[in-house]
């Protein structure tokens, strides 16, 4: 079918190229002919609320999210929140109140990172961008492969960065100058989106679009341990995307990381060998409580596996196509915000529902957990501060 439009039917072609990049899921994608119903989002219904959400505070930006992954970053006591028009703000943790701000007059395909009295975030046309914590201020910018959507990490010696060109680079957190650098082979179609790296136990961990993770050396770039979480073996290249775009995670000696239309698995640190796998389709990040590995699959289904033995605990699918954001954890919960602006409470040993709440007008796209209080952003450039009650 592909190769008929191709010769026929050319400007159709291009805006189902366009959707395939620009998407970080492709289950909702119909064909011509297709005649199955569309399915919609899930509807709630009433839930006894044992647990529930207490507001400390609230601080718009305006705008919303046109590109990659706006996520705060906590730091120093403060919030650090930066939108896609390029304005950045530096909030107090505790009162909410502005500390400084900055039109930085770029647009900015990424969150940031805040650490080591340095804020980090790449802009769409390609420059990564240091500035001062205390009142932003730049410190160096330099120029990067391709265009970034996930945020750097900046582990004191080295800023690391991801591109979706399949690159992780490391560069110099002093000056900007690139020591080092790693080039995945990437397949010839695959969704717009890349892994965040995540830096436990002294290395980076780390997805690709090929299927695989990486264990690398932050000092050097050299690579510790490559692994394929699944294969691309579909019959056609829609079949074969296997992006690793979710953010992996350490627990109990185990690198837990899943891929699209792939698995979940679990690989044991010691001798790299996988402790367990089991099919699962996602490109969110993963999160876990307890004994618990817990994630939100490409239709919103939350599963949860058991953390030793990838057995399925649980799995929840009265929030299906809601569009969730990646889980968390804090406290005996998960957490998740939909499209809806509401965030669910779930017991993570049970799945059920444990409380309910209508945060924002608009959906929920980043949360993150900091173990006491949640910060909560949505499409609107807002991000809010809530404590659990």
């Amino acid at each position: 079918m592909v190769e008929t439009l191709s010769k026929f039917r050319f400007p159709l072609l291009v805006p189902l190229i366009f959707v395939l990049s620009s998407c970080s899921s492709l289950s909702w994608m119909k064909f011509w002919g297709d005649e199955e119903e569309e399915e919609g989002p899930t509807e709630l219904y009433s839930i006894e609320e044992k647990r529930e959400l207490v507001r400390e505070w609230s601080s718009s930006l305006g705008n919303d999210f046109l590109y990659g992954r706006l996520i705060p970053a906590v730091y120093d006591e403060k919030v650090y929140f930066l939108n896609s028009s390029g304005y950045l703000i530096a909030i107090d943790l505790n009162s909410g109140k502005k500390v400084w701000s900055k039109d930085t007059e770029e647009i900015i395909s990424t969150g940031i990172d805040a650490n080591y009295k340095t804020i980090s975030y790449s802009t769409f046309d390609g420059q990564l961008v240091a500035l001062s914590h205390k009142d932003g201020k730049e410190l160096w910018r330099t120029e990067i492969s391709s265009e970034s959507l996930s945020p750097p990490i900046n582990t004191g010696n080295h800023i690391i960065l991801q591109t979706v060109d399949g690159r992780v680079s490391g560069f110099n957190a002093k000056n900007g100058e690139r020591d080092w650098f790693y080039q995945a082979v990437l397949p010839s179609l695959t969704l717009r989106g890349t892994s965040w790296p995540l830096l436990e136990e002294g290395f980076i961990f780390t997805g690709f679009a090929n299927g695989k993770v990486a264990m690398i050396y932050p000092d050097s770039g050299a690579v510790r341990l490559e692994l394929p979480i699944t294969l691309n073996e579909g019959k056609s290249e829609l079949e074969r995307i296997v992006d690793v775009d979710g953010r992996s995670l350490i627990a109990n000696d185990l690198l837990i990381a899943a891929s699209y239309q792939g698995n979940i698995i679990a690989i044991n640190l010691r001798d790299g060998r996988p402790a367990w796998q089991e099919e699962v389709s996602t490109v969110k990040d993963l999160t876990s409580n307890g004994n618990r590995v817990v994630v939100v699959d490409s239709k919103s289904i939350l599963k949860a596996f058991g953390l030793a033995t990838g057995a399925l605990i649980w799995d929840q699918e009265d929030l299906k196509l809601r569009e969730l954001t990646s889980p968390v954890s804090i406290s005996n919960l998960i957490v998740v915000g939909d499209l809806e602006g509401y965030v669910h409470l779930l017991n993570a040993q049970t799945g059920n529902f444990e409380g309910r709440e209508k945060v924002s007008r608009n959906p929920i796209k980043e949360i993150v957990s900091k173990g006491s209080y949640l910060l909560i952003s949505d499409s609107a450039g807002r991000v809010q501060k809530f404590s659990l009650k």
